[in-house]
């Protein structure tokens, strides 16, 4: 294996939601005594995929991906290749079957197993599979911190797992039962990265408003509290925020906390309580209307993005219309819209559907052209303002522009030296796109 003077180079390909994103970073952290960041999958002795079973059509592209990677293996037959995350937790030694160059699966209990997994792997010549359900777990280790990888925003886990079983959601099976972190953990997590340069924080959680620490039972209110109290520190936001357990104390505080940003992910799901019964969510269409006119009225100035679920079994088309009407109340910056995928192990898998699939195919697009003007209506309305940005890296597509974030949560390409890289500076907005803004720098 590789020595600190000989590291090997390992790539890892995110697919899905923050939490994987964090997992990724976890996943470098135990891996950094053997291995560094490779910046390909052709460069790489170690290839990793964090997989996401959230809908099929991130688990079909996985395989794909895996396809695509064959030839390298054929190549070079030294490349380990590794599937970690909700579908290695799912799936297990199915992988392996099925897409034979894999090496070796982990599942979403088992980060801090992998160095010793790959040691197996190596030793012994054979393919491991290491997949531990819920119940016979224990809390995933403490990951050691990786230097130089914190940017100017960074992720921080404060809870795994969920214990609300809506009834679409695959999350409780692969991720399993809640867990929080300690508070004194977070905390010196949190304060390791602010020291590192970090300006901006994003808690995570499958449903944050459902932390309680271990030791002294104190809830989410209070940890957001001690977190926006921390010297350095210039921005928080959390998610994701389950609509149901969004209280008025957490309103509040968002209100009140000079660091926590003036935009809020809030997953309606759909506008009709006849579905939102059938997803096990926990509240109406009018309760969660209930929640977003109190923010409103705390902060004037809040946006909100969402999470909408179409087709699910049994919604009819005035069901559907009811989440259109809800959208255009709400008026969401953003929503993260998608066709029902019916994932194994859930309720809503073994759901009778009576609604044709035909009849649902254009609802979609429908809904997506209804949200995406909305969207460019807002865009529209920001141009000429004055806003503030936290500076957080270069825009991918187009070399020289910086990119950064207004604290309501809009993106701002501006051109601008490499040095505000971390820095909060005022722009102007000049023009709308349709995902981004950009501006220019007051002379």
């Amino acid at each position: 294996m590789h020595g600190m003077s000989d590291l090997g180079k390992v790539y890892v390909r995110t697919f899905g939601c923050q939490m994987n994103v964090y997992d990724t970073e976890k996943i470098y952290a135990f891996l950094q005594d053997r291995y560094v960041p490779a910046a390909s999958e052709e460069e790489a002795d170690l290839i990793i995929l964090n997989t996401c079973s959230i809908r099929e059509k991130a688990e079909q592209k996985v395989y794909s991906l895996l396809g695509r990677i064959k030839p390298l293996k054929e190549t070079n037959p030294g490349i380990l290749v590794g599937v970690g995350g909700c579908v290695a937790q799912q799936e297990g030694e199915k992988i392996m079957k099925r897409s034979p160059l894999v090496d070796l699966v982990f599942g979403t209990h088992n980060l801090d197993e992998l160095p010793a997994l790959l040691d197996e792997r190596i030793h012994s010549g054979k393919k491991v599979c290491r997949v531990i359900g819920d119940s016979d777990s224990v809390p995933t280790a403490e990951a050691p911190r990786v230097p130089g990888r914190a940017g100017p925003a960074s992720l921080l886990t404060i809870m795994k797992g969920c214990d609300n079983w809506c009834s679409y959601c695959v999350v409780p099976l692969v991720r399993g039962r809640e867990i929080s972190r300690p508070a004194g953990r977070i905390l010196d997590e949190a304060s390791d990265l602010i020291q590192r340069g970090v300006r901006e924080l994003t808690l995570l959680g499958q449903n944050v408003n459902s932390y309680r620490d271990p030791g002294s039972g104190s809830g989410f209110v209070e940890l957001l509290r001690k977190i926006d109290a921390l010297p350095g520190l210039k921005r928080l936001r959390f998610v994701t925020s389950h609509p149901k357990d969004f209280s008025r104390e957490l309103a509040c505080a968002m209100a009140e906390l000079p660091r926590v940003c003036e935009h809020i992910h809030l997953p309606v799901q759909a506008g009709s309580d006849t579905v939102l019964t059938a997803m096990r969510r926990g509240y109406s269409a009018s309760r969660y209307l209930e929640k977003v006119r109190l923010l409103r009225s705390l902060i004037p100035e809040v946006e909100f993005t969402t999470d909408i679920i179409v087709g699910f079994p049994g919604e009819t088309r005035q069901d559907f219309q009811r989440t259109l009407e809800l959208i255009r109340e709400v008026r969401y910056q953003n929503a993260f819209s998608f066709r029902f995928s019916p994932r194994p192990g859930t309720a809503a898998s073994e759901m009778d559907d009576p609604v044709k699939d035909s009849e649902k195919k254009s609802w979609l697009p429908e809904l997506q052209a209804v949200q995406n003007l909305i969207t460019a209506e807002k865009h529209q309305d920001m141009v000429g303002r004055v806003v503030e940005i936290l500076v957080e890296g270069f825009d991918r597509k187009r070399s020289g522009l910086l990119e950064g974030r207004t604290r309501t949560n809009y993106i701002v390409h501006f051109q601008g030296d490499p040095s505000l890289v971390g820095q909060i500076v005022t722009v102007r907005v000049t023009r709308s796109r349709s995902i981004h803004l950009e501006g220019e720098m007051p002379v």
